[in-house]
């Protein structure tokens, strides 16, 4: 995948301000960011791109304990609570 100049100089000046400031402040720094830059958008547009950050946090994978083994389990974030979470009974009684 390629990528434009104006994206490997935003990469590069994230990656300095989290070596500078640590991930807490650079995720707060972002987040901050990311709001300012939805209000500058039509709503329309705010919509869609919530859509699309929201896509992608689902398809984060965590791990989760398996609630009979104990074993740690890997499954989309999105999948956390329903019927294909191993970590609910609701899973072993389907």
């Amino acid at each position: 995948m390629w990528t434009t100049e104006n994206q490997r100089v935003m990469a590069e000046a994230l990656k300095q301000l989290v070596e500078d400031e640590g991930t807490a402040y650079a995720a707060g720094y972002l987040s901050s960011f990311v709001v300012s830059m939805l209000a500058d958008l039509p709503k329309r547009k705010q919509k869609e791109e919530i859509a699309q950050i929201l896509r992608h946090n689902a398809d984060y994978k965590i791990t989760v304990k398996h609630l009979l083994t104990g074993e740690p389990v890997q499954i989309r974030r999105g999948e956390r609570g329903t019927c294909v979470d191993p970590s609910t009974e609701r899973y072993h009684s389907m």
